[in-house]
C-alpha cells in the first residue's frame, strides 16, 4: 500500500512538471513569435518610408523641372508689411526656396472648398419667401384663356354690371348679346368685341372691362431641381416663379441651359447668367398649362479665386476666355497682380499643370485671352504692397502710426509730430529699428532725455520704426511686505523714499496688541544676505528709516496681552454665569470664590471641568489619524477589507479634567488648584437621588444611596445580572470623573454620585454548516486526486 501512495504521489509530480515546462514553453514560443514579428513589421515599415521619401523626392524633382521648363515667367515675391513698430517682434528674414515654392503649387491643386457655384444663392434667398404672382404687370399683354374672371361695366344711358367667367370653350355669354369669343385675345381685344356686339342693343354708354379672378394652371418642374413635380399655378406664373416654387435647382444643375418644353417639343432655352450679371429678364416667359421647364445638369465649369471681386465657380456654355471670366466675376480688385495669372488645369495626360497668363490690360496685344476648359482654377494674386518713404513710430505717444519721411527728415521731428504721452515714458531707452535694402536689421538704442535735450539727433531712412517704452513695461514691478499685527497684511507697492510709517498706513494701522517698541525689519542685499533691524516706531526719528525694495516688516504681539479672556461656571454657585479671568494666572479656587462658593444643594464632588482646547491640541497633534490607522482590518468572503472602528475620536470625550475638589477646597486652593484658560467650562451638579446601575442587569434604574455599601450590594437591589452580563468588564464610574473596573469591581465602596455600568458579553457566531461543508469538500477532493493517481 506504502508502495503505491509513493508511485501515485510520483506520478503525480511528473505530471506538475510536465504542465509547467508545457506552459512555459508556449509562453516563450509566443513571445519569440511576437518578438520575431515586431522586429520585421518595423523592418518593412523602414523600408516603406524610405520608398515614399524617394518617390517625394523625385516628384517634387520633377514638378521643379517642369515649372522651369514649360514657362519662363519672373518670380513674384510679396514682401513683409509692417503697420507698426509692434511689427518687429515678429521679424524674421524669410525667403521663397525652391522646395517651398514647389510645396506652394502642389498645394494649389487642391481645389478650393469654400467657392460655391455662382447664382445658386438667389434660388436660397427668395425660395421661403417665393410666391406665385397675383396682378399683371401689364395688362394689355395678358392672354385671356378658359377659367378667367371678367368684370365688364356699363354706364351712361345703360348702367349695367356683368360678372363673367370663360367657360371651357373659350366662351362667354352676355345677356341680349349671346356668346363672345375670349380665348387668346387680349384684353384690349376683348374690350373692342364685347362693345362692337353691345352697340346693336344699347346706344350711348361707356364700358370698361377688368380682369378679375385669374385662372388656374397646371406646370412641370424636371430634372435638376430640388423639388421636382406638377405644381398648380395662377396662369400669371413665370419660368423664374416655376424654379423658385421648385426650390430652385440643385448645385449640379445648370443655370444657362434651361429648357421650357411646350406640347412635348423644346419651345426656348433659357440663360439666366444674362439675369444673374446684366438683369435681363426677357427669358423670364409667362408659362401655359402643361408647360414643363427642364433643368439638366450643369455644363463645363472653372473656379476662379484670389484678389477677385465674385470669387466663385462659374458654368461655361462653350467658347468662353479667360477676359469672359473675369467679366463675369466682375473684374480684378484693385490690389490684383494681372501680369501673373495662375491658370491650374487638367492636362490631356490627366496631370495637373500650372499656366501663367499675363492679363494686365495695359498689354492688350499681349494678353494671354485664352479658350478656358472643364476644370479650370484661375488664381490672382495680390500686387506688391510695400510702402516707402514712410517711418513708424509706436508705444507710449498719443499718435502711433505711420509718417511720411523725407529727406528731413529726423528723429526729433518724429517725437514732436506724434507727441509724448504725459506720464508713464521711459526716456532713458527708446529703440529705432533700421532695416537696410540687404535685409539685416539693427536696434539702434536713443536716450530721450538727449533727444529731446537737443544733445542727438539721427536723420531717418526709408521703413525706419521708433517704439517708445512704458516704464511699467521695463522696469519691474517693485514690492515690500509686512505681516502680524496690522490690519492687513501682505503685499504691498514699493514708493520711493518709503519710511516703515508709510506701509502701516497703508495696511491699515496697527492692531490693539501690536508691540511697537520691537517691530522687525528684514533685508536681503544683492549677494543673498539677509540682515535684520528692530525698530522703535514710538520713535520721533523712525520716519528717518527708509524702506527698500523686497523689505519684510514683522509687528509681535505684547507679550502676555490679552483681551477679556472669558471662563463660564454653572450649576450650584451663588452667582453662575460667564467670568472675564483678571490675568492668565487666574485659578479654579479663585474663580470659585468670585462666583460666591457652592450653594446649600451643590455636590461639588461631581463637580464637571470641560476645556475645550484639549482635543484641539489633540488634532493638531493628527491624533485622530494616528487611531484610524491604528484600526484592525478585516477581509469578508468575498476578498474585499474594511476597516473595524474599535477606537471613535470624540474632542468632547477628552475635553473633561478630573478635579480632587475636596483636596482643594480644604488646602483652601493650595493641593489641586488648576490656572483657568480661555474658554474653559465649570459645571457644579446637584445632589444626586442615589446610585444609577446601569447595563445587563435585572432593572436598569437609580437606587437609594446607603452609606458605606458596595457594588454588590446595588447590583443585588437592581435584580442581579442578567445571563449576558460580562462580570470581568464591569465599572465603577466615580462622580468625580474616575473610573474602576474589573472583576474585583463588585468588592469597591459605592460613594454618593456614583454609576455602576454592567456591559453584556459579545459572543461570536459560528457557521457549523458552512465550515463541515467546506471540510467535506476539501476532503473528497484530496480522496478524488489520489483514487485517480493510483489507478494510473
Amino acid at each position: 500500500m506504502r508502495a503505491k501512495i509513493s508511485k501515485s504521489i510520483l506520478i503525480l509530480l511528473i505530471l506538475i512538471f510536465g504542465c509547467s515546462q508545457f506552459l512555459f514553453g508556449q509562453t516563450s514560443t509566443r513571445s519569440q513569435r511576437t518578438s520575431d514579428e515586431t522586429t520585421r513589421d518595423r523592418l518593412l515599415q523602414e523600408y516603406l518610408d524610405k520608398q515614399d521619401a524617394a518617390e517625394q523626392d523625385k516628384l517634387l524633382e520633377d514638378l521643379k523641372t517642369r515649372s522651369q521648363t514649360e514657362r519662363h515667367t519672373a518670380d513674384y515675391t510679396s514682401p513683409e508689411i509692417y503697420d507698426d513698430t509692434s511689427a518687429y517682434l515678429q521679424m524674421s528674414l524669410d525667403s521663397l526656396s525652391d522646395s517651398l515654392f514647389v510645396a506652394e503649387e502642389i498645394s494649389d491643386t487642391i481645389p478650393d472648398t469654400t467657392l460655391k457655384p455662382f447664382g445658386f444663392d438667389l434660388f436660397e434667398t427668395f425660395y421661403k419667401d417665393a410666391a406665385v404672382p397675383t396682378d399683371v404687370a401689364d395688362i394689355d399683354y395678358y392672354i385671356l384663356g378658359p377659367g378667367d374672371n371678367l368684370l365688364i361695366y356699363l354706364w351712361g344711358k345703360v348702367e349695367k354690371e356683368y360678372d363673367l367667367t370663360i367657360d371651357r370653350q373659350g366662351n362667354v355669354f352676355v345677356p341680349k348679346v349671346g356668346e363672345i369669343a375670349a380665348w387668346g385675345m387680349t384684353l384690349k381685344d376683348f374690350e373692342s368685341n364685347v362693345k362692337s356686339k353691345l352697340s346693336k342693343v344699347y346706344t350711348d354708354f361707356q364700358i370698361s372691362v377688368s380682369l378679375g379672378k385669374i385662372r388656374s394652371i397646371r406646370v412641370y418642374l424636371t430634372g435638376e431641381v430640388k423639388k421636382p413635380g406638377a405644381y398648380t399655378a395662377s396662369s400669371l406664373t413665370t419660368l423664374f416663379n416655376a424654379l423658385y416654387l421648385a426650390g430652385g435647382p440643385t448645385e449640379r444643375g445648370s443655370l444657362r441651359n434651361v429648357k421650357l418644353i411646350k406640347n412635348g417639343k423644346s419651345s426656348k432655352v433659357v440663360d439666366l447668367y444674362k439675369f444673374l450679371l446684366e438683369g435681363d429678364s426677357q427669358g423670364d416667359i409667362r408659362l401655359s398649362s402643361g408647360d414643363a421647364v427642364f433643368v439638366p445638369v450643369s455644363g463645363p465649369r472653372v473656379s476662379i479665386t484670389g484678389e477677385i471681386k465674385r470669387p466663385a465657380i462659374y458654368e461655361l456654355i462653350g467658347g468662353e476666355k479667360v477676359g469672359d471670366l473675369l467679366e463675369m466675376a466682375g473684374g480684378p480688385t484693385a490690389i490684383a497682380f494681372t501680369d501673373r495669372v495662375k491658370l491650374n488645369r487638367l492636362s490631356p495626360d490627366n496631370e495637373r499643370i500650372i499656366i501663367d497668363l499675363n492679363m494686365n490690360p495695359n498689354n492688350q496685344n499681349d494678353i494671354d485671352n485664352i479658350v478656358l476648359q472643364d476644370g479650370d482654377i484661375l488664381t490672382l494674386y495680390p500686387k506688391y504692397e510695400e510702402i516707402l518713404k514712410v517711418v513708424s513710430v509706436g508705444g507710449m505717444v498719443k499718435n502711433p502710426q505711420q509718417f511720411e519721411r523725407s529727406d528731413s527728415t529726423t528723429l526729433l521731428e518724429l517725437v514732436k509730430r506724434c507727441e509724448l504721452i504725459p506720464t508713464g515714458v521711459y526716456y532713458e531707452r527708446a529703440n529705432l529699428f533700421r532695416r537696410y535694402p540687404d535685409r539685416t536689421q539693427e536696434i539702434i538704442p536713443i536716450n530721450l532725455y538727449d533727444l529731446l535735450a537737443g544733445k542727438i539727433n539721427i536723420p531717418l531712412q526709408d521703413r525706419d520704426s521708433l517704439h517708445i517704452y512704458s516704464i511699467s513695461a521695463v522696469k519691474r514691478r517693485q514690492y515690500i511686505y509686512i505681516d502680524g499685527e496690522v490690519k492687513y497684511p501682505g503685499e504691498y507697492p514699493y514708493y520711493e523714499k518709503m519710511s516703515i510709517i508709510d506701509l502701516i498706513f497703508l495696511a491699515g494701522d496697527l492692531e490693539k496688541n501690536a508691540y511697537r517698541l520691537n517691530v522687525e525689519l528684514a533685508r536681503t542685499d544683492y549677494r543673498g544676505t539677509v540682515t535684520t533691524q528692530l525698530i522703535d516706531i514710538t520713535d520721533p526719528d523712525v520716519e528717518q528709516i527708509k524702506l527698500q525694495e523686497d523689505d519684510h516688516v514683522f509687528v509681535r504681539k505684547t507679550p502676555n496681552w490679552f483681551v477679556h479672556h472669558m471662563a463660564t461656571i454653572e450649576g450650584e454657585v451663588k452667582f453662575p454665569g460667564e467670568y472675564a479671568l483678571l490675568s492668565r494666572q487666574e485659578t479654579l479656587y479663585g474663580l470659585l470664590r468670585r462666583a460666591g462658593g457652592f450653594t446649600n444643594r451643590a455636590f461639588p464632588l461631581g463637580i464637571i471641568f470641560q476645556r475645550t482646547s484639549i482635543g484641539e491640541g489633540l488634532i493638531r497633534q493628527n491624533l485622530p489619524e494616528i487611531i484610524s490607522n491604528s484600526q484592525p482590518l478585516k477581509e469578508d468572503s468575498l476578498g474585499n477589507i474594511r476597516k473595524l472602528e474599535f477606537i471613535k475620536f470624540n474632542p468632547e470625550n477628552v475635553s473633561r479634567i478630573i478635579i480632587d475638589i475636596s483636596k482643594l477646597m480644604s488646602s483652601g486652593g493650595k493641593i489641586g488648584d488648576m490656572t483657568l484658560q480661555n474658554g474653559d467650562y465649570i459645571y457644579v451638579p446637584e445632589i444626586p437621588s442615589g446610585i444609577s446601575v446601569m447595563g445587563a442587569v435585572g432593572a436598569e434604574g437609580t437606587i437609594k444611596f446607603d452609606k458605606g455599601r458596595k457594588v454588590k450590594y446595588y447590583i443585588i437591589r437592581a435584580g442581579s445580572l442578567g445571563r449576558q452580563a460580562d462580570k470581568g468588564a464591569m465599572k465603577l464610574i466615580k462622580a468625580d470623573g474616575k473610573v474602576f473596573a474589573g472583576r474585583g469591581t463588585l468588592g469597591k465602596r459605592v460613594d454618593l454620585g456614583d454609576a455602576i455600568v454592567v456591559p453584556t458579553v459579545i459572543k461570536k457566531d459560528r457557521d457549523w454548516l458552512n465550515i463541515v461543508s467546506q471540510v467535506v469538500t476539501i476532503t473528497g477532493g484530496l480522496l478524488t486526486s489520489i483514487f485517480i493517481i493510483d489507478k494510473l
